[in-house]
């Protein structure tokens, strides 16, 4: 009998230790300023020993801050039984801000969610911040200030200082200007792929800004051949783009319609195309319609 009793016993005091454990050591309030103040130091690390669930891009981006908050302070908060809500006011950018924190329970100890602890970003282009190129769309950062700027440079001139908030999106237009490289890139870019659309063919090819009336003359095609006079002359801006004044020559074998075989030459004086432009991190790309 005393080895069963003993047994109860020792079962009992696991459970016990188990429900110490599984309480969340300090309070709301403490995890949401120390996730401040590791903000506040710029130091990643303490960032994430907070707990707080970091993608990779946001973790590498927030070594190229060029601001972070400060003066960090509860206001108020709210729990239950599982989450806790902060209401913290800081610095950033020389402005009082307030931010709304959710914190749960994980480990024993409250973490930040990232939903309420991360800002994001909107980029219509690539933008470089030092050594972390963000896409086009939306990004997840750690709150602070950004310093970012046009990319490829090769290509693209421009900056815009990004402040990033918990819990926020920001929309950032980067007023983007085009080197004269890019103007050079993308004609020979868009030459490439027009000499491609020229290749002897059976009918026009589409998204090359051709076509021959060869329906008055003919019932049926049979093959055509292009000698280009005059390459389109590309204008450009960052998102679209415009080519003008180009002279195509088409020569076209058919059957006319009493049946009989025929050759005849077409020539315009205003071949045009036109599309959009997009930028990769090293690259202009061009989409013609």
């Amino acid at each position: 009998m005393g080895w069963i009793v003993g047994g109860a016993t020792a079962v009992v005091l696991v459970a016990a230790a188990l429900a110490w454990f599984l309480i969340p050591r300090g309070s709301p309030e403490d995890g949401a300023l120390a996730y401040l103040q590791a903000l506040a130091g710029g130091d990643l690390t303490a960032v994430e020993a907070t707990g707080v669930d970091l993608p990779a891009t946001s973790a590498s981006a927030f070594a190229d801050a060029s601001g972070h908050l400060s003066g960090g302070a509860v206001e108020s908060s709210t729990t239950d039984d599982r989450t806790a809500v902060v209401v913290v006011s800081y610095d950033l950018a020389g402005a009082r801000h307030e931010s709304t924190l959710t914190l749960s329970q994980r480990d024993g100890r409250w973490v930040p969610e990232a939903a309420s602890a991360l800002g994001s970003v909107q980029l219509t282009v690539p933008v470089r911040l030092t050594d972390t190129v963000l896409p086009p769309g939306t990004t997840p950062l750690l709150p602070a200030v950004y310093d970012a700027s046009a990319t490829p440079a090769e290509f693209l001139d421009g900056s815009a200082k990004i402040q990033v908030l918990p819990g926020g999106t920001q929309e950032v237009d980067v007023d983007a200007t085009l080197r004269p490289e890019a103007v050079d890139i993308a004609q020979t870019q868009l030459d490439e792929y027009l000499v491609t659309c020229t290749q002897p063919a059976a009918e026009t090819p589409s998204s090359c800004g051709i076509t021959i009336p060869w329906a008055a003359d003919f019932s049926a095609m049979s093959e055509i051949r292009y000698r280009i006079e005059k390459m389109p002359v590309i204008t450009l801006t960052p998102s679209a783009f415009q080519a003008d004044h180009g002279v195509l020559v088409a020569t076209v074998d058919g059957t006319t319609f009493d049946g009989s075989k025929k050759t005849l030459t077409y020539r315009s004086t205003n071949w045009s195309v036109r599309g959009d432009v997009a930028f990769t991190d090293d690259d202009i790309v061009l989409s013609v319609w």
